[in-house]
């Protein structure tokens, strides 16, 4: 009976419920201290007590040119007449309140150390290395002339896909990264696997020593096409390659292999 009563207990104090009730009492009496701490980071923020204290001296410099307390004055024609629970004056007051935030953030900075502070989310680039590649005298000509996105009939000054252009068998999640070991920028086309001439499933952009991700590609077959677009204009092409349904498949593809001819 003991041995039994024993397991029960042990069920009962173990089993995910309890974990989970555990945890919940934990967070209940971490809650005061986050808000602590929370009010902390926000005071300490060098604006706000660079504010408090100039307005503070403010104040005390109108009342030094006045002789009067003419903001808690001009404040008291703003409010309805009551009698204040704290007799005090505006420049009295402004000066309490930057003091006893400049208390807390000392305390604050005792107990916690330096305030924390929070950078917006960043989102994920599709380009490999940083896009910007060094000055490129390019050769070949922009092969889709002027467009609504391109007003100058240009090449990109870094990697990237060329828009306007299609953006197709994008319905999968393998990534193919593509690289850029030379010194030339290069055009690539993603193609069919059996398609012959090309026609570009996908167009981008490499930079001299660039790279750029391609995204949500689809199962299937495909190569890759590729141009120098400055010196000599060599073309290249990778051998064809399967992508499948994996989730978490990936190809990276340097694109250094070029023909013997232009």
């Amino acid at each position: 009976m003991h041995k039994q009563l024993l397991l029960f207990i042990a069920a009962l104090t173990f089993s995910a419920t309890a974990r989970a009730e555990a945890s919940l009492a934990d967070l209940i009496f971490m809650m005061p201290k986050l808000v602590l701490m929370g009010i902390y980071n926000e005071l300490a923020r060098p604006w706000l007590l660079a504010g408090l204290w100039g307005a503070a001296a403010l104040f005390w410099l109108v009342r030094a040119i006045t002789g009067r307390d003419a903001v808690g004055e001009l404040l008291d024609t703003f409010t309805y007449p009551r009698k204040p629970w704290i007799n005090t004056s505006s420049y009295g007051a402004m000066a309490l309140l930057a003091m006893a935030t400049l208390l807390y953030v000392l305390v604050g900075y005792a107990l916690w150390g330096a305030p924390q502070r929070y950078e917006g989310p960043r989102f994920p680039q599709h380009s490999a290395q940083p896009s910007q590649g060094p000055g490129v005298k390019h050769t070949l000509p922009y092969p889709h002339g002027k467009s609504p996105d391109n007003r100058r009939g240009e090449w990109p000054k870094s990697s990237g896909r060329l828009l306007g252009q299609p953006y197709l068998a994008a319905g999968g999640d393998t990534l193919i990264t593509l690289g850029n070991p030379g010194d030339e920028g290069l055009w690539v086309r993603l193609c069919a696997a059996d398609a012959n001439p090309c026609s570009p499933l996908r167009q981008v952009y490499l930079s001299p020593r660039g790279g750029y991700t391609l995204d949500r590609v689809d199962e299937g077959k495909y190569r890759v096409v590729f141009t120098q677009t400055s010196g000599k204009n060599l073309s290249g092409s990778t051998r064809a390659f399967s992508v499948t349904g994996d989730r978490r498949g990936s190809f990276n593809l340097p694109l250094n292999e070029f023909d013997t001819k232009p």
